[in-house]
């Protein structure tokens, strides 16, 4: 992944509530599908595989945070499990011949999630982190898109 795309993830991580989080862990799963896919289309089998492995750490941290007190983590988890094992399949034989469900799977449950995003009102997860202005500000070399602004207090005080 790029360190411009990994920064871009951080900064919505600090800011993000816990439905928000779990939009951003499925966007960054999409973009491991993605650049296994192109990888394997380039030749780069390490490449390939080192980011189907990333996508099966994406989903066990997915089945990691299944609340199942509800009977729709039951059902997610058989889903994030067939994923694996898709996934597993790949990696062993090198194909991309099942990674199109996989990414179906994948964009209609960011897309369902998208949506109760919007029910969640609740406050970031990280407290304590610098805020962030977006918008157009400007530089002497360039044009930023955001900026954050220092917290008073980031941390205990001892």
């Amino acid at each position: 992944m790029e360190k411009e795309k990994k920064r871009d993830y951080q900064l919505r991580i600090s800011q993000a509530n816990k439905a928000e989080l779990i939009v951003i862990l499925y966007e960054i799963a999409l973009d491991y599908l993605d650049e296994a896919v192109d990888s394997h289309k380039n030749g780069d089998i390490n490449g390939y595989k080192d980011n189907l492995k990333k996508l099966r750490d994406c989903i066990e941290e997915m089945v990691n945070n299944l609340h199942f007190e509800y009977d729709l983590a039951k059902k997610l988890k058989e889903i994030y499990l067939y994923m694996k094992k898709v996934i597993r399949e790949d990696i062993i034989s090198g194909n991309t011949d099942n990674l199109d469900s996989v990414r179906k799977t994948l964009q209609s449950l960011h897309d369902s999630y998208e949506q109760v995003k919007g029910t969640d009102k609740s406050s970031p997860v990280m407290a304590n982190t610098q805020a962030v202005l977006t918008g157009m500000t400007y530089s002497k070399n360039k044009v930023l898109n955001e900026l954050t602004q220092d917290c008073t207090n980031r941390g205990f005080r001892v």
